[in-house]
């Protein structure tokens, strides 16, 4: 694949902010081209990527993937605003001295994704892939009516694997399988692979008090909040002038599937893939095919 190897032996490497906190990264794929970024979801640390996935995009292009600060092997303050966790993406873009890349946001990290393009220098997001999401509050956004069964869910001391298969699969055989193997595979890193230890989800035991889970639930509360608007995206969909693809799954219990349409009707040129019999999770459950559709998107599709 590349020097870099894997997901599972890949070295972690650190870059040091103007704060004085460690961004966490890790890089693999081919040596040469736009590299592609990864921006995770809620608790998401780069221990927690499907190497399925990751390898299938990293065979045909350089990959990053990226502890926001606070998160899995970064140090400092969990970000308690979506722009907050954009404008740390961007410093540690300009700390690696890239100036050209293409962003998949899952989930929170799609949140975060179209605030890196508006917020960022001009011409540093080349494309993005938003994947399990919707934009920040706004008239036409529809939250999850399922809230409850998400943060009873989602904010478990020790996330288990019923906990993933309820927040990202459907419940029928096929999905569940699909989620069952993908539990599996993104425990395939260990430190005998690596030589490093394991982070878990952000706030695992609450070893923290629970100060990061915290932060992102914030986050998320005031990222949903319309009187936050001017530090969202929702109302600046339309300035949004990269290409761009938007996919979920039919039926996401998280981030309502119709936040994905809203998307791909508020950003100009944007394509949508909605896959059938997932939710949010989709990018797991269809791994190979998604990630061709990536490669195949960031290779050159465009809107006519």
């Amino acid at each position: 694949m590349s020097q870099q190897t894997t997901v599972q032996t890949v070295k972690t490497e650190f870059i040091t902010n103007k704060d004085g906190h460690n961004f966490a990264y890790r890089r693999l794929g081919v040596p040469n081209g736009v590299p592609l970024l990864f921006l995770h979801h809620f608790r998401g640390t780069i221990d927690l990527w499907d190497p399925l996935l990751i390898h299938e995009l990293a065979a045909e292009r350089p990959v990053i993937l990226f502890d926001n600060q606070g998160i899995g092997h970064s140090t400092g303050p969990v970000d308690n605003t979506v722009l907050k966790m954009a404008n740390h993406a961007i410093e540690f873009l300009s700390l690696l001295n890239i100036k050209e890349v293409d962003i998949l946001g899952f989930s929170l990290g799609g949140i975060v994704a179209p605030l890196v393009q508006l917020h960022g220098p001009p011409g540093l997001v080349r494309k993005l892939i938003l994947a399990g999401t919707g934009p920040t509050a706004g008239p036409e956004y529809v939250p999850s009516p399922h809230s409850e069964f998400v943060q009873e869910n989602a904010g478990q001391a020790n996330v288990t694997e019923q906990n993933m298969l309820n927040l990202f699969f459907k419940p029928t055989e096929t999905s569940l399988a699909a989620g069952h193997a993908w539990y599996r595979r993104i425990y395939e890193r260990t430190k005998e692979t690596s030589g490093e230890d394991r982070v878990g989800f952000v706030s695992e035991g609450f070893a923290d008090g629970g100060a990061g889970i915290t932060a992102l639930f914030e986050a998320l509360t005031n990222a949903q909040d319309y009187s936050n608007a001017k530090e969202g995206s929702y109302d600046r969909l339309g300035e949004i002038n990269v290409p761009t693809l938007v996919a979920n799954g039919y039926d996401d219990v998280m981030i309502p599937t119709v936040n994905s349409f809203l998307l791909s009707q508020k950003i100009p040129g944007a394509f949508l893939i909605v896959y059938p019999d997932a939710g949010h999770g989709f990018l797991f459950q269809y791994a190979e095919i998604f990630a061709k559709q990536v490669n195949d998107f960031l290779d050159g599709w465009k809107a006519s």
